[in-house]
């Protein structure tokens, strides 16, 4: 009878530690997947911050710089294309954009809370109708990026995520606003940079530690399988 019990515990204490074990499987796995999706957006995070903060703020901060705030208001109102401004701004703000090789960069001003106008764009030449909007052109703003409305907001410059639009292509957008000389805000700066790059630089580091992730996995695999196995084979 002593040895019968003494049996049926052994056996309880296998069935234990091998519960244990399994838990312990599980909760390796939860933890190294969690690790790989917790650095993947961190990953993501870090690279747009750092394109944007070394190319689309200092875009804006330039184009903000030659954006008088009470003209630009003038303007708006008016849509006249023979305004001095208009043109002395959008030669300069092509000029910028050529530079630094982003793919869109414009000027648009509020008519209501969903709709906005083109006011300057600095994309090609008003003879490319396929890139650009010419002055006074109305869009429907309501699924823009949520930085685009945070700068409306805040009034203050924000920075987008990676859009992968059918439309545009792969961008990530900066945005700031255009204040008056009260401080009221007037218009919205906006440039969208070439993502394709980073995307492509992302998939590859989500790949690679995917296979990092898989390995540690075999690893485990590995140990437990047999482990399993021999405890099988003390119970039976």
């Amino acid at each position: 009878m002593d040895i019968a019990n003494e049996i049926e515990s052994r056996r309880q204490q296998i069935g234990t530690f091998k519960f244990r074990i399994t838990l312990f499987v599980v909760f390796f796995f939860i933890a190294v997947f969690g690790v790989f999706v917790i650095t993947s957006v961190l990953q993501i995070s870090a690279v747009t911050r750092f394109v944007c903060s070394r190319i689309g703020i200092p875009t804006v901060d330039k184009v903000s710089t030659i954006i008088d705030g009470d003209a630009f208001e003038a303007l708006s109102k008016s849509l006249d294309p023979q305004d001095p401004y208009y043109e002395k701004t959008r030669l300069k703000m092509l000029e910028i954009k050529q530079t630094i090789n982003c793919r869109y960069l414009y000027t648009m001003a509020p008519v209501s809370t969903s709709v906005f106008r083109f006011i300057i764009d600095g994309s090609t030449t008003p003879d490319d109708e396929e890139n650009f909007s010419p002055l006074g052109a109305e869009e429907d703003i309501s699924a823009y990026d949520s930085a685009f409305f945070a700068t409306l907001r805040t009034k203050e410059a924000q920075l987008g995520v990676i859009d992968m639009n059918e439309t545009w292509g792969n961008i990530i957008s900066v945005y700031t606003p255009i204040l008056n000389s009260r401080g009221n805000l007037v218009g919205i700066i906006g440039c969208d940079l070439e993502a394709d790059t980073i995307i492509a630089w992302i998939k590859t580091q989500v790949l690679w530690q995917l296979g990092v992730v898989f390995l540690f996995a075999i690893l485990a695999l590995t140990v437990y399988f047999p482990l399993v196995k021999r405890l099988n084979r003390l119970l039976s």
